[in-house]
């Protein structure tokens, strides 16, 4: 029997957020769309935002909750990103991602949610190269009351987070990309018939570039033989290593707080030994010092990798991060 868990500092301010969110929208009546007739969309992550602004363009006004360079995993919110998930037309989510969002949304009902478990398939933690994968080298050297405690907190929780049965790092697929657009463009039309057609063919329009950049990739990355292992700070790319046949390490699990136990790095030393890697990648949004740390004291390089939670950049948008991840893994195995 596990014990229930005890409240973290932020589901505290969630909950608080929530109940005077709650208590103002009462107050305002709970209206709900954006002004000047536009569809009011509520994304928190940048590839919900890039699909909704490529297939609504200016009949949508997007909202994206998350910040440029931010952990997108631990988003919390203000009393006014509250309203505005209530008071959408339209709000995507990623179960598990957020557990701000899916309080937010909990708290007000699924009428104007779209789920995309429900449009696209998403793999099961632990899925190609996630810490589940190495579960037992982590757990080495722990006594039988370390193991317990680990086990009880799902070993892909901390301070709160629980990303539930599934990786939410889908949009390192791009044909699932794809696949969900077609699924935003249904549901917008719903809420403006008038428009159906623009969002069908702008859908459209994507799955095609999106198609042809999984062409490039698949280039790209065949062009290298053998196994392509690459260790990463958390397992984000388990999508791209089914996609294109790699092999992810992660540092940590999809959770990029939890911090690798020490058996958990003396396992990578030999993860790096035995499989050859040369280069250990660090992400923007977390902080490279465990990674950086590794690679230095195993004489290897240590570089980049765009998780694409976030944007980084206006100047790069989701194919041309998708192409420089792709450039980068290739260099560390060439």
């Amino acid at each position: 029997m596990s014990l229930p868990s005890r409240p973290t500092r932020r589901s505290l301010f969630t909950a608080a957020g929530l109940t005077v969110g709650t208590a103002l929208l009462a107050a305002c009546g709970g209206e709900s769309g954006a002004a000047d007739g536009k569809l009011s969309v509520v994304t928190s992550a940048y590839p919900l935002a890039y699909l909704v602004s490529r297939i609504g363009g200016e009949h949508v006004a997007l909202e994206d909750l998350s910040s440029p360079g931010a952990d997108a995993h631990g988003l919390e919110l203000s009393v006014k990103q509250v309203m505005a998930i209530e008071k959408a037309d339209l709000v995507l989510q990623i179960p598990g991602f957020q557990n701000a969002v899916d309080d937010a949304i909990a708290s007000h009902g699924e009428g104007n949610v779209l789920d995309v478990s429900t449009a696209i398939s998403l793999l099961p933690v632990g899925a190609e190269g996630s810490h589940e994968e190495h579960a037992e080298a982590d757990h080495e050297g722990e006594t039988e009351e370390e193991h317990a405690e680990h086990a009880s907190d799902g070993g892909g929780s901390h301070d709160g987070h629980d990303h539930g049965p599934n990786d939410p790092h889908f949009w390192h697929d791009p044909l699932r990309i794809a696949d969900l657009a077609d699924a935003i463009a249904a549901r917008l039309g719903e809420h403006s018939p008038e428009s159906t057609q623009s969002f069908t063919d702008a859908a459209s329009t994507l799955r095609t570039e999106l198609e042809e950049l999984d062409a490039e990739l698949v280039e790209s990355f065949g062009a290298v033989s053998g196994e392509r292992p690459f260790i990463t700070s958390h397992a984000a790319y388990a999508y791209l290593a089914e996609r294109y046949a790699l092999h992810q390490i992660g540092i940590s699990g999809v959770d990029p707080e939890t911090e690798p136990s020490p058996q958990r790095l003396l396992a990578l030393e030999g993860v790096v030994e035995d499989e050859g890697v040369s280069t250990i990648f660090f992400e923007s949004s977390a902080s490279p010092k465990v990674a950086q740390t590794l690679a230095k004291n195993l004489g290897i390089e240590s570089a980049e990798l765009d998780n694409l939670e976030t944007q980084q950049s206006e100047d790069a948008d989701y194919p041309q991060v998708m192409r420089d991840n792709c450039t980068a893994l290739v260099a560390s195995w060439t």
